[in-house]
């Protein structure tokens, strides 16, 4: 035990020293009075979770200054009032009415200070937005000389329509969501074009938030629809007070939420380590909490020492390879079933992921309501002999794509790529290994130029239900698109997945869902590779810590310990 301590003491040591070099500035200290620092990192940070890439990290921040409809609790199907209070779904599944909670108050910020309570006009303008809708904006008024002495009102409005929204892209749900009304001011009514049983819990994702549609009419007023996703105004426990570009976000407690109390009064989320220097923080003692640790430092943590713990839940993701469709070769599935027995996904888990992942033999994740009858066994695991009986005499040139960035599914991908490289390289399979960033991947996918064979990628979940996992990356709809970067089309699968929609049972649903499921392992344009685990490592001194299975967390929930007077 000695020894260990002690080689966790020189670690410590050493990339102190390190940290002194590369590590960014401390959180002054002027921001950490009375309050708690979280580290984590700002790849992809956005106030706005709507317009954030679907299938990436999500960040916790506006977990703490929104609220959605719903929430997902307990890894139930069901979903749970936040917003709403109560709804009600029509005999025939294509009308809900959602009553909604009275006495929500707005943030009261520098920027804005609202004039009435959260009511139904700010859930039709949320929903409305991220359907596309022009409806959700002010009316233009060709008759306003203002509109016309001022060209920047037409561009800020003109812009506005532009913002994209990639979940409710993926998930195409301006074809399920038929319209959205205010019944009354406490009462909204969404009109589907079919039944969908999957619509709650997308409005219960972490990209449902919901906006202030007063703040957003004053900012059109400003000629500043811009500021809505760079100013935040919620109605959940925690509001901005301050914001530095990469370093933090300083959350201040909003003594007007409607729920419980947030016990800790400010929350500063350090967004400038990296995963070791994430650890380096943390015991140094400048952030009491430390998300997604390196995970080959996770070894050097004691279950027994009194001065932390490590808090993990099983994760609604999956990482896996992609073969491109679009191209013929990648079309024989003798091929891509012998590249996948070429694979050695269990080496992949032990070195990339240090066994904080298992390896995926599914398509839905286990922790998924939906992965109860999943199928036991994955029929092209690791063969090296039978793959390379196939593939040896073929002498294939392939290349497989990477994104050079990395996400909580694939923490290494490039060392990912270099593992599938050599095993594919013993099968007699020669690979080019290209790192591509996320902004050459979407203007290669915009002009049909992709040339890739293979890509190495991953999907995240807002939500439990297999219809936002499985749908986006798989659908004939989303074929040439960002989310589905296999390009494959099978109409039996998307009958398969429409048909779970139309059932309010969950065993008929599950079984519609693993049919689909069972159809893709089989057919095999993706080869599964690993469930990641979502890990963060806590001060004992903070308690009510609890991470989801998205990689969220409820901040309003955390207190400290009272120090023991001797």
């Amino acid at each position: 035990m000695l020894r260990l301590n002690l080689t966790f003491l020189c670690f410590l040591l050493n990339t102190s020293l390190l940290s002194q070099v590369q590590a960014a500035p401390r959180v002054p200290q002027s921001l950490t009075e009375n309050g708690l620092i979280y580290c984590t990192n700002a790849s992809g940070f956005s106030f706005n979770p709507q317009t954030a890439d679907a299938g990436t990290s999500m960040n916790v921040v506006t977990e703490q200054i929104y609220n959605k409809l719903f929430e997902i609790k307990n890894h139930s199907a069901t979903v749970t009032p936040s917003l709403a209070t109560s709804y009600s779904i029509s005999d025939d599944g294509k009308t809900i009415l959602i009553n909604l909670r009275k006495g929500v108050k707005f943030h009261h910020t520098p920027w804005f200070t609202p004039t009435r309570d959260f009511n139904a006009e700010d859930v039709v303008f949320s929903i409305n937005r991220v359907l596309g809708h022009d409806t959700y904006l002010p009316i233009l008024n060709q008759d306003n000389p203002t509109h016309d002495k001022n060209p920047q009102y037409r561009v800020f409005h003109e812009q506005a329509k532009k913002v994209r929204f990639p979940y409710f892209d993926s998930i195409k749900l301006n074809q399920k969501i038929k319209s959205v009304s205010a019944v009354n001011p406490y009462l909204v009514k969404i009109e589907l074009f079919e039944p969908d049983s999957s619509i709650l819990s997308h409005l219960a994702s972490q990209y449902a938030i919901i906006f202030s549609q007063e703040y957003t009419y004053q900012l059109s007023a400003d000629d500043n629809l811009a500021q809505l996703d760079t100013h935040p105004v919620g109605t959940g426990p925690y509001q901005v007070q301050d914001y530095v570009y990469n370093q933090y976000v300083r959350l201040l407690r909003n003594d007007n939420y409607w729920n419980k109390d947030a016990k800790i009064q400010h929350i500063v989320v350090d967004l400038s380590s990296d995963r070791t220097g994430r650890i380096v923080k943390f015991f140094n003692n400048e952030c009491q909490i430390a998300a997604y640790p390196e995970v080959s430092q996770l070894g050097l943590l004691h279950d027994n020492d009194e001065r932390y713990y490590l808090q993990s839940a099983d994760g609604m993701n999956l990482s896996y390879l992609a073969f491109n469709f679009n191209k013929p070769l990648m079309q024989d599935a003798q091929i891509r079933q012998a590249i996948s027995r070429s694979i050695n996904r269990a080496r992949i888990v032990r070195n990339i992921y240090h066994n904080t992942a298992t390896v995926a033999n599914n398509i839905i994740p286990n922790v998924s309501w939906a992965s109860g009858v999943n199928t036991p066994e994955f029929d092209f695991d690791y063969s090296p002999k039978q793959a390379k009986k196939i593939l040896q005499d073929k002498k294939l040139h392939l290349t497989m794509w990477v994104l050079n960035e990395e996400q909580m599914y694939n923490p290494s991908p490039l060392k990912t790529a270099e593992l599938i490289k050599w095993d594919l390289a013993q099968a007699g399979v020669e690979v080019k290994v290209r790192s591509v960033t996320r902004t050459f991947l979407l203007e290669q996918l915009n002009h049909a130029t992709e040339d890739y064979d293979m890509i190495l990628t991953g999907w995240l979940a807002g939500n439990l239900d297999p219809d936002g996992f499985m749908r986006p990356i798989l659908s004939c709809d989303t074929k040439n698109e960002v989310a589905n970067l296999s390009n494959w089309c099978n109409p039996k699968f998307n009958e398969l997945m429409d048909n779970a929609l139309t059932s309010t049972a969950l065993s008929d649903r599950a079984k519609d869902y693993n049919a689909a499921q069972d159809l893709v392992l089989n057919e095999l344009p993706i080869i599964p590779i690993a469930n990641v685990k979502r890990f963060l490592v806590a001060s004992s001194k903070v308690k009510g810590v609890q991470v989801t299975p998205f990689g969220s967390m409820n901040f309003s929930t955390l207190y400290f310990t009272k120090e023991k007077k001797e």
